[in-house]
């Protein structure tokens, strides 16, 4: 919590922090993790703010706690706030509050890649590992039949286009060049990038961060995308890059390189742009029971937004600020999972206080 919420390199900007509750008896009771995210709108400086982790004690659940730390929130300083991942408790009150639901960020795409290990993966759960291992090699020659046949609707073209290693520079490189189409987009620097990418990677939990480029046979830039294969086989989609011109180019890079390195299926966060080309390459759209959620003064920016007209990936939003306490054990009820906590600065946060 401290890395994320009292140490990321946009603390600079005043007024946009955390909030917590505070009861008249000087009790915390609630929290609203808040992180400013610079962005443009046509060219436009613009503060966004995303917030994630948001805790009530349930004690106080009945109480105007949850209320009273979203009227903080919304009344900020930012231009523009954003709740990702929200679940349908947080959408009711944020639209009591003025704020309103981007349906179409709220949506995913999903490609399998490997249909028999996709399979085994969903039953693995309940299956011996000695029968799921004997299994796997079946898996991967039904794979290697199946995503060949030339009718098939998992079928995985050869890429013609080449993948190279995506350093920072790079990234802010293609950042700055391929979403111009977007009015509304994220402004990085190295050091913001480099810090976001490596909460990311330094998250066990997530699995390897891969991070390609793609040059067509020119060695122009045709894209880029930034994923992770978790280990239950799923890959999840933080950031596509492309324009119309090279989107299925870019998608045929990253179905085969995800399945080279181990992913039986593929999520991201759905494309308004490039809805007819995800459809071509045989990909399936769906709610994953959590939603986007906006709320601005500004109406040209909500309005952006709910158009398609925004650059905003799991990047921008709540995933990756995701934390969780992982663990180490080496067989069930075999030890005990102890908490350490460290001490660190006092870092002000701001307060909404109970009403008296």
């Amino acid at each position: 919590m401290t890395r994320i919420f009292l140490r990321h390199p946009w603390r600079d900007q005043s007024g946009i922090t955390s909030l917590v509750f505070e009861e008249n008896s000087g009790e915390i009771t609630g929290f609203l993790g808040v992180v400013p995210r610079p962005m443009s709108f046509n060219g436009r400086p613009v503060r966004a703010a995303i917030s994630s982790q948001f805790i009530v004690a349930p004690a106080r659940r009945s109480t105007l706690a949850a209320v009273k730390l979203l009227q903080a929130f919304v009344s900020g300083p930012q231009d523009l706030s954003i709740a990702d991942e929200a679940n349908d408790a947080s959408r009711k009150l944020l639209g009591s509050l003025g704020g309103s639901t981007a349906l179409l960020y709220s949506l995913y795409w999903f490609r399998i890649l490997q249909p028999a290990r996709f399979l085994l993966s969903r039953a693995g759960g309940g299956m011996p590992r000695s029968i799921a291992r004997t299994l796997l090699p079946v898996c991967r020659l039904i794979d290697a039949v199946t995503v060949r046949l030339p009718h098939s609707p998992l079928r995985r073209s050869e890429p013609s286009v080449i993948g190279i290693d995506l350093g920072t520079a790079h990234l802010l490189e293609c950042l700055s060049r391929v979403p111009r189409r977007c009015a509304l987009r994220p402004e990085y620097n190295e050091r913001s990038l480099e810090w976001l990418l490596s909460v990311i990677a330094h998250n066990d939990e997530c699995g390897d961060l891969r991070k390609v480029a793609v040059r067509n046979e020119r060695g122009e830039v045709a894209g880029w995308y930034i994923y992770i294969v978790t280990p239950n086989g799923l890959g999840e989609v933080l950031q596509l890059g492309a324009d119309e011109r090279t989107i299925k180019l870019v998608l045929d890079h990253l179905f085969d390189d995800a399945a080279r390195h181990g992913a039986a299926a593929l999520s991201g966060r759905f494309e308004p742009s490039f809805v007819q080309q995800f459809h071509e390459k045989y990909s399936m759209f769906h709610h994953r029971g959590h939603w986007l959620l906006v709320h601005s003064n500004n109406s040209e920016l909500a309005q952006a937004i709910h158009r398609g007209d925004a650059f905003l990936t799991r990047l921008e939003g709540e995933w990756s600020m995701r934390f969780r306490l992982i663990p180490q054990w080496p067989a069930p009820r075999q030890r005990k999972l102890r908490i350490s906590y460290h001490e660190v600065p006092p870092v002000p946060l701001d307060v909404a206080r109970s009403p008296s």
